[in-house]
């Protein structure tokens, strides 16, 4: 681990997301943080493995209770690049 902060916009193709988000939490140092540009679906997908994901940014998270720390954006903010797909932002802390 080397970095202190990655900040990061995944491809937002299926789930590929989760695996990039992942594998950059791998870079971090102890205390490091990842802030990540997501689709809306990291939130509220309902599949086991959108599930599985939050359940592991939610053990990644700074809040007490356990949940994935979660920004919505505002709607279509990404509307001047082309897409209109809801966003918001992840927030991982490396223990």
């Amino acid at each position: 681990p080397i970095f202190d902060i990655v900040v990061m916009n995944p491809p937002f193709y299926g789930t590929h997301w989760m695996g990039h988000v992942t594998h950059a939490f791998e870079f971090l140092k102890p205390g490091g943080h990842l802030y990540a540009i997501l689709p809306a679906t990291a939130e509220v997908g309902d599949s086991a493995k959108h599930k599985k994901f939050r359940d592991w940014a939610g053990r990644n998270s700074r809040r007490y209770d356990k949940v994935m720390d979660w920004q919505d954006l505002p709607p279509e903010s990404f509307i001047s690049s082309g897409t209109r797909i809801q966003t918001g932002i992840l927030l991982l802390v490396k223990k």
